[in-house]
């Protein structure tokens, strides 16, 4: 509920050191890192002779991959899938072009409401979490193929996230220690806490903020640059404990195999020990130049700065999700207030500041408060089923 994941759980992918991180490497014009990757698609892809699907938004991670699996199997039944929120967030244009220029088929996914399907997205996962709604990827995926390929990993290995690196740099001071940089890191992470957290559980729960912190001192008290360490902690934390155990469990519900060029271990190993400054341009602020440069040199075409497959919370918020979230948390009998979980009070209040003042930081802990209630009456009380809509 606070770092969006359960850092003590045993990740899938073994977590990686700080020395990992060492730029013992380097490939100013990717092609060393070019070669890598179609290695392992060659490798991991040549006994799936049938149809491939992928996942593909208009950024470079899913547009390199659709680019460089075609290179390599150039006679592949290739699938694209793209999903579509309502709102403005909709990359199916350009994700249309991108597949027709590597000659894959196309299919949009209308992605329905978090709110509504929220107990079948938690169902899947086991977990309290509401943002793997990309199982409705995975589940038209199923229709065409038995493989699903991703662009997972890229960002953490290549230096995807430059929202995060620049204001994370503006924060540091020069003698700034292990804690100040790890409160610094989770400011760049604060759409999941707010400055109120304490209040947010109970008592009981004695929640407590250095019991949070320490769990990110290995990535910042080393010797490595603060742009490493950024980076050391973006893998071994969202990355391991969030992002793929949950594609995991996505994949292993709809019978699929997930694939991902970027999470092998070769790949993994090559990118991380990449100088920075061949990851990330500090004026420009353009991340994973490496993989800019196989796309551009292959002919690849992608917007810059994507959303991704990304709901637009207000739209979806306006819609469905106050009335669902009302119906579920200003209900005094809720389970998340009967077990002392959760304080009541502050989602009363936090209501009202949403409300009020279009808060998107307490909109998406409303949001989580509401999983982890859902969540309670299906694997704990088991009052809910799973598919059940809301």
């Amino acid at each position: 509920m606070t770092i969006r994941y359960d850092p003590t759980e045993k990740p899938p992918l073994q977590p990686v050191m700080s020395a990992s991180l060492n730029p013992i490497h380097s490939d100013i014009n990717g092609y060393n890192t070019e070669r890598l990757l179609k290695n392992t698609i060659s490798k991991s892809l040549r006994q799936f002779d049938e149809s491939l699907v992928i996942s593909l938004s208009s950024g470079i991670d899913s547009t390199l991959s659709l680019a460089l699996i075609r290179k390599v199997f150039p006679k592949h039944k290739i699938t694209a899938i793209c999903g579509i929120f309502g709102g403005d967030q909709n990359e199916s244009k350009q994700a249309k072009k991108i597949a027709k220029a590597f000659d894959a088929d196309f299919k949009e996914v209308q992605m329905s409401s978090i709110f509504k399907h929220m107990p079948q997205i938690i169902s899947i996962s086991k977990k309290p979490r509401w943002n793997t709604y990309t199982h409705l990827i995975a589940k038209e995926a199923k229709k065409y193929g038995d493989v699903i390929v991703t662009g997972d990993g890229a960002d953490e290995v290549f230096g995807g996230y430059t929202f995060r690196y620049a204001k994370f740099l503006n924060l540091l001071h020069p003698k700034d220690n292990w804690k100040t940089k790890t409160i610094n890191y989770l400011e760049c992470h604060n759409r999941d806490w707010v400055p109120d957290q304490e209040q947010l559980f109970d008592k009981s729960m004695k929640f407590n903020w250095d019991s949070i912190y320490r769990y990110f001192r290995p990535y910042f008290s080393n010797r490595l640059k603060p742009l490493q360490q950024i980076m050391l902690a973006d893998f071994n934390g969202k990355l391991l404990h969030d992002f793929i155990p949950t594609g995991k469990a996505i994949c292993q519900h709809y019978k699929l195999i997930g694939y991902s060029a970027f999470l092998d271990y070769f790949v993994i190993n090559y990118g991380l020990a990449l100088p920075t400054d061949q990851k990330y341009n500090q004026k420009t602020q353009l991340g994973k130049l490496t993989l800019r440069k196989i796309a551009k040199r292959i002919g690849v075409e992608h917007i810059q700065q994507k959303k991704g497959f990304s709901p637009d919370l207000w739209f979806d918020w306006k819609n469905y999700g106050k009335k669902i979230c009302e119906t579920y948390l200003l209900n005094r009998d809720s389970k998340i207030y009967r077990e002392k979980i959760i304080n009541p009070n502050w989602v009363v209040r936090t209501f009202e500041k949403v409300n009020d003042d279009g808060d998107i930081r307490y909109l998406n802990r409303l949001i989580s408060v509401l999983a982890l209630e859902i969540w309670y009456n299906i694997f704990i009380t088991k009052d809910m089923m799973g598919d059940e809509i809301l």
